[in-house]
């Protein structure tokens, strides 16, 4: 048997011995590495090369992808971040993500944890990666990322609500107000900040003659979210006019705001959209 084969039948990220076991000398374990057919992430452990980078790069350190890494690695919204790994409670030698014959650095997040059943060897579950965010992250990016896993079907509410169970109230209420209507993480943050506000939002709302708008404030404050890649798309621009146009003509107010208003300057949104309440514009 060969080396390639030997591994594909091993799992995703095989030790050393176990390749051993199968009858692979280290000759060829080394020439399948100097030829580029298998991938040394780390010493004494292998995978092939096609494998998801941030799979490798969690691997090297010495765990699996965690929290927000493996809650993006299953496809969930979230925003850029550092690698988060975890590993066992007693690992030693931690490697860098991109080189295991440096230390690892405190670029990398690490999750000093007893391995748990939930997931792959190579990454956390959903479940167990949102678990982990609602101990790490910040509550609404948290809620941004079970917002699109209860949307994907990746997660249930009852799931959802196990997970936080033992969470001190405070946390726990926090991220309880998640919406499996919600359809972008921008949608989510803007929930969230608003419902910290006191402000409350209805979620994809059908308009006559127009659809679902994004977020609706009261009966008649209207408030749209541009995605981030917005501005490259001209059919969706003026689309979307159009639509800003008939929600007007039936007496609605519309605000809309791009993504990086919304992560680069929400002060602006903020302000803004409390202005908008202030002056009645939320009620028909």
């Amino acid at each position: 048997m060969d080396v390639v084969t030997t591994l594909r039948r091993l799992g995703r990220l095989v030790p050393t011995y176990a390749m051993l076991r199968r009858g692979i000398t280290s000759h060829q374990l080394t020439t399948a590495v100097r030829s580029g057919t298998i991938v040394r992430v780390r010493q004494g452990w292998y995978a092939l090369p096609d494998e998801r980078d941030e799979l490798l790069r969690a691997a090297r350190v010495g765990g699996r992808l965690a929290c927000s890494s493996a809650a993006a690695h299953h496809g969930l919204a979230v925003r850029g971040d550092r690698l988060h790994v975890e590993v066992s409670e007693h690992a030693s030698r931690l490697r860098d993500p991109h080189d295991y014959r440096r230390r690892v650095s405190s670029e990398t997040v690490v999750h000093w944890q007893g391995r748990s059943a939930a997931g792959g060897a190579m990454a956390t579950s959903v479940v167990e990666s949102l678990r982990q965010m609602a101990l790490c992250a910040s509550p609404e990016r948290t809620i941004a990322a079970v917002d699109s896993a209860l949307r994907r079907g990746q997660l249930s509410p009852d799931e959802w609500a196990r997970s936080v169970a033992s969470l001190p109230r405070r946390l726990r209420r926090l991220l309880s107000r998640v919406d499996a209507k919600s359809e972008s993480i921008t949608e989510s943050v803007v929930r969230f900040r608003l419902a910290m506000l006191g402000v409350e939002t209805r979620t994809q709302v059908s308009i006559r003659g127009v659809g679902a708008v994004d977020l609706l404030v009261g009966t008649a404050l209207v408030i749209e979210l541009d995605g981030k890649k917005y501005h490259t798309d001209e059919g969706r621009f003026e689309k979307d006019r159009r639509r800003d146009a008939r929600l007007s003509a039936q007496g609605y107010r519309v605000l809309r705001f791009s993504y990086r208003q919304v992560f680069e300057r929400w002060s602006e949104v903020r302000a803004a959209i409390m202005a908008a309440i202030a002056r009645g514009d939320s009620a028909l």
